[in-house]
């Protein structure tokens, strides 16, 4: 298993922490945003294992409270937490587009700490969608950061074992076991450096695996074995079922059901001890398909019956978390809102009396000086308003046709890069193996093409070319989320859905979905009336 399931043994019991009590806290009795920030940045680190929604929640108050004290390097911290938080709620694109994000802000403060938590987290990322490559890619850059600092801190080292440790997963997966070999040796060197028993324990079980994929039973018997005497002496039930769980596996694969079934229903037992119920639920399973091949049914009903319940269990909670985790993204927003909301009503106010200073001072002036040419300047002043108000209006026509041809020129240069990349990696298996690795750079560089931020490029050049739109949009309709509002941006300027889906990465039916929710949102259901008409009419 890769780095999350690695560290959970550490961190299952999170949440009854102390430290986690004692910091929530601390918290509520401070006032002060300067010390509240790294409280909410602590929080967010220690509890996103055992409570990812929570944990979630203390990362955007982070981010809150980076941004109104103005703090890049905190900012990007905050980014990171959400981005690890979401990656263990299973919300990949939310997490992808947060690390690129911290990524971004760290290189220009030369941040090693940020760089090094993003690139490790983007490898575990790549690595759950099978995209070995990047993870390997992502591992090394991670790497590399620490290969800076001399000396280490103990938790430097133990954060470099992890690294090592999950290059030799990958190099296991792609079958490149002579490399994995040699990770997996040096993050057990560490490892034992550091003295620290759960992490000997994980190595050996992965290095177990790798004997066992080279068809080495004995070896990988032996570092099973030496893995769970290790969690027998710590007493770490978390741990045990594990190892109970792997070296059953073992047996069942080497037909020696009798033990298999000993070792499995021990994991089972031991995982419901400890709370560990997705270790249950695949222990379960092969405890069904283990009596099923001794044609034991009556043992295999009730084994299906408990995997079914911790089914139920692990759905019923996802479900839980889901929803929570919907809720605090939308009460986030909604105090973003608020924030953002109240800045702009400050400087309309500002703007407002200092228009209304400079207004009073210009009239005492015209009247004392100009009082019988009066007539005359105001006619002047309004042929010039006018004049300057055709001028505006063609100069803002001007940038949208720029906006909506830079867009599309974005669009089809990602869909350019795309087909080349699809043809490349089409020629890739049919050329020299000599050859792959450099059709394979020519992949990366155009892919790496794909990365920059063209969402943040749109609202910035949005708001220069229709900067009222969206107080108008805000002002009629308040109720709606910033998702859709940059929808009803896009619209505005007649994007196609599949402009749109390559710009926001998001399919062609979610955006359709989301269509429909809007008119629903700007009371257009049940109308004839066209939903980008509507939107370009909205602030004329």
């Amino acid at each position: 298993m890769f780095l999350v399931a690695f560290l959970l043994p550490q961190l299952a019991n999170a949440q009854s922490n102390p430290t986690t009590d004692s910091l929530i806290q601390l918290l509520n009795r401070t006032k002060s945003t300067k010390e509240k920030l790294p409280i909410t940045l602590q929080l967010s680190e220690e509890l996103y294992k055992s409570n990812s929604t929570l944990a979630l929640k203390y990362a955007f108050e982070s981010e809150r409270l980076a941004k109104k004290l103005h703090s890049d390097s905190l900012l990007n911290k905050a980014y990171i937490n959400q981005g690890t938080a979401y990656l263990h709620l299973g919300n990949h694109p939310s997490a992808l587009n947060l690390f690129f994000k911290a990524i971004h802000g760290a290189q220009k403060n030369g941040d090693s700490h940020t760089l090094f938590a993003a690139y490790d987290n983007l490898a575990i990322l790549y690595y759950y969608q099978k995209d070995m490559d990047n993870a390997l890619k992502y591992l090394f850059a991670a790497l590399d950061q620490y290969a800076r600092k001399k000396p280490m801190s103990n938790f430097q080292i133990e954060r470099k074992i992890y690294v090592l440790n999950n290059i030799g997963i990958v190099y296991d997966e792609t079958k490149q076991y002579k490399k994995s070999a040699q990770y997996f040796n040096k993050a057990l060197a560490l490892a034992k450096q550091m003295n620290d028993h759960e992490i000997i324990a994980n190595v050996l079980t992965n290095q177990a695996d790798l004997y066992n994929n080279q068809g080495k039973s004995e070896l990988a018997l032996k570092q099973y074995e030496e893995a769970l005497a290790i969690r027998r002496k710590n007493n770490n039930k978390w741990g045990l079922s594990k190892s109970y769980l792997s070296i059953g596996q073992f047996y069942l694969t080497n037909k020696n059901y009798d033990k298999a079934e000993s070792y499995i229903k021990e994991a089972i037992e031991l995982g419901k001890e400890a709370k560990y119920w997705q270790n249950v639920d695949v222990a379960s399973s092969k405890l069904f398909n283990l009596y099923k091949l001794k044609g034991d049914y009556k043992n295999a009903l009730t084994a299906l019956e408990l995997n079914k319940k911790v089914n139920d269990t692990l759905f019923n909670q996802e479900r839980i978390r889901k929803i929570t985790q919907l809720e605090m993204q939308f009460e986030f927003d909604r105090k973003q809102a608020d924030f953002l909301t109240k800045q702009k009503e400050r400087n309309i106010y500002y703007w407002l009396a200092s228009i209304a200073l400079s207004l009073s001072l210009v009239i005492v002036t015209l009247l004392f000086y100009l009082q019988k040419n009066r007539t005359r300047k105001l006619r002047l002043e309004q042929e010039n308003l006018t004049q300057e108000k055709s001028k505006l209006e063609k100069d803002v026509e001007l940038k949208e046709k720029e906006l909506a041809n830079k867009l599309l020129h974005i669009t089809q240069n990602k869909e350019f890069i795309d087909d080349i990349s699809t043809k490349l990696i089409g020629i890739k298996q049919k050329i020299e193996i000599e050859a792959q690795s450099s059709v394979q750079k020519i992949i990366s560089d155009l892919q790496a093409n794909l990365q920059p931020d063209l969402l943040q490029e749109f609202e910035l050049r949005f708001h220069q070319v229709h900067d009222e739109f969206f107080n108008t949009l805000n002002k009629k309709f308040p109720d709606l989320t910033p998702s859709e509002r940059k929808l009803c941006a896009f619209l505005k300027l007649n994007m196609s859905t599949k402009e749109i889906s390559t710009i926001t990465h998001q399919s062609t039916k979610s955006i359709e979905i989301a269509r429909t929710r809007l008119r629903k949102k700007l009371n257009l259901t049940g109308s004839d009336q066209n939903l980008v008409d509507f939107l370009t009419q909205l602030d004329v």
